[in-house]
C-alpha cells in the first residue's frame, strides 16, 4: 500500500509540471514576455508587418485605417512647419485614436543667380 505522502508529493510534482508547461506555451504564442502591451500598439509598430499579424484568429487581415483629421498647422520662424493631427485605426468595435505630429523641414534654397560675364 502507498503511502499518503508520496500520491501527494506525486500529484503536486505533476501540478506544478503542467504549469510550467502552461507558462512556456503562453510566452510561445505571444512571442517575447518583455514587451509592455502599451508599446504594442505604438506609432512606431504600425508597419506593414504589423498589420499582416497583429490579428490571426480574426476574419479580417487586422486594423483598418479610418482617416486623418488635421488639428493645427503651425509655421516656425525658420520655415519648418508642424503638424498636428489624429490618426483613427478600426478594429471590430474598438477605435484606436492616435495623436500624430509631423515636422515638416523646407530646405532653404537660394535661387541660382545668371552668371556674371567678365
Amino acid at each position: 500500500m502507498r503511502h499518503p505522502y508520496n500520491i501527494q508529493l506525486k500529484k503536486i510534482s505533476i501540478a506544478l509540471l503542467l504549469v510550467g508547461f502552461t507558462h512556456i506555451a503562453m510566452g510561445s504564442f505571444t512571442g517575447s514576455t518583455d514587451k509592455r502591451t502599451r508599446n504594442i500598439y505604438s506609432l512606431k509598430n504600425f508597419n506593414r508587418n504589423f498589420y499582416k499579424s497583429a490579428s490571426p484568429f480574426s476574419l479580417r487581415a487586422g486594423f483598418e485605417y479610418r482617416g486623418l483629421q488635421l488639428l493645427s498647422q503651425k509655421k516656425e520662424q525658420n520655415g519648418d512647419i508642424t503638424y498636428n493631427s489624429m490618426m483613427r485605426f478600426e478594429k471590430g468595435n474598438t477605435t484606436y485614436i492616435y495623436p500624430y505630429t509631423h515636422k515638416v523641414s523646407v530646405p532653404k534654397f537660394k535661387a541660382p543667380a545668371p552668371p556674371a560675364f567678365r
